[in-house]
């Protein structure tokens, strides 16, 4: 046999051909099926923190806290029982420790990934020193979206519902999402997750300088923006309203500011929030009604009715409690603060 020849091959029967064919097919690989893409998260690595509280940003591209970590034993999901008024009525003696506060004066989406307007949903919850469990500042659901149509727009905030208690950190849970932006749905819904924090022991110094402070989250696909204002020795205003005389619907504006920080905190806007009707016994539930001021300060609540010229200005004491009957434009209404120390 020459070199490089090759042996003769003898045709093969029809029989032999069709086992031959066979085994082909057997020793012929099989195609790769398409294997799963890994998610944004895998393809970073594995997750460092603890899942529960954690999961990967892609603005960060990093894993993050989203939720508060530091008690396993918490239900992250149980809200607060305790409401506002809770020591109306108690007497506590002379040099008894009172808990330091916090006023959320707004919250808003200054910066956003695919632009404006958004249909926001989602909740902004607040965890503070007296149990840890959820205090809604904001929690709208798919259904009840709100529209943001710039930088300059505010989350519509219907809490807290009672005076946070600080005495170490408040913590805030920020879980903003959009369903759709310009009509078109989005690949990500989540618009902004993550955690802020106030630290209140380094804000109880002597010399700490009162004011808005501002914080800021950038997550996701967007920058949010906080402000807020620090309160010493707080104790907690409940703001009623009643209408005695006018319309049933109130259309206008009613803010709170305190004589320290002269910042408003919005109870009501009725451009925001629609129209106020008066429930039963003709009191108007505001959209917030607890604001914290500090022993000896004083608060001033606003009411200003749309389309008229007369503001009329209340201040009232934050160490009594006070009732006062008022004339607003079209309206004759009874201003009447209820107050509480804050634990």
């Amino acid at each position: 046999m020459a070199g490089g020849d090759f042996p003769p091959v003898a045709v093969a029967t029809g029989r032999d051909r069709e086992a031959d064919e066979q085994l082909l097919k057997k020793q012929k690989p099989e195609p790769e099926q398409p294997q799963p893409q890994p998610a944004a998260e895998e393809a970073v690595g594995v997750n460092p923190l603890n899942p529960r509280y954690s999961e990967y940003d892609p603005k960060q591209r990093e894993h993050v806290y989203t939720r508060f970590c530091f008690d396993p034993r918490l239900d992250l999901n149980k809200e607060s029982p305790y409401g506002p008024m809770r020591h109306t009525h108690k007497t506590f003696g002379e040099g008894f420790p009172l808990s330091h506060s916090a006023n959320i004066l707004s919250v808003k989406i200054v910066s956003s990934d695919y632009g404006y307007p958004l249909n926001v949903y989602g909740t902004v919850i607040a965890r503070d020193d007296l149990d840890r469990k959820c205090v809604y500042l904001f929690r709208r659901d798919k259904k009840n979206r709100q529209s943001i149509t710039s930088e300059d727009n505010s989350l519509i905030l219907t809490g807290p519902k009672r005076g946070l208690a600080l005495c170490g950190s408040l913590f805030f849970e920020i879980n903003l999402k959009v369903k759709d932006v310009h009509g078109r749905e989005v690949k990500d819904e989540r618009l902004s997750k993550g955690m802020l924090q106030i630290n209140g022991i380094i804000r109880q110094t002597s010399n700490f300088e009162y004011g808005v402070e501002t914080d800021m989250l950038v997550s996701m696909h967007s920058t949010l923006e906080m402000n807020f204002a620090f309160v010493r020795d707080a104790v907690e205003g409940t703001v009623g309203i009643r209408i005695l005389e006018g319309p049933v619907d109130f259309h206008g504006k009613i803010i709170a500011t305190t004589t320290r920080v002269l910042c408003e905190t919005v109870l009501h806007d009725s451009r925001a929030n629609g129209l106020l009707t008066a429930g039963n016994n003709q009191v108007m539930q505001t959209a917030c009604r607890v604001v914290c001021v500090s022993v000896g300060e004083m608060l001033l609540v606003t009411v200003a009715p749309e389309g008229g010229d007369e503001l009329s200005h209340h201040t009232v004491s934050s160490t009594c409690y006070a009732s006062e009957n008022m004339v607003c434009g079209n309206y004759k209404m009874q201003l009447k603060v209820t107050w509480s120390i804050v634990m």
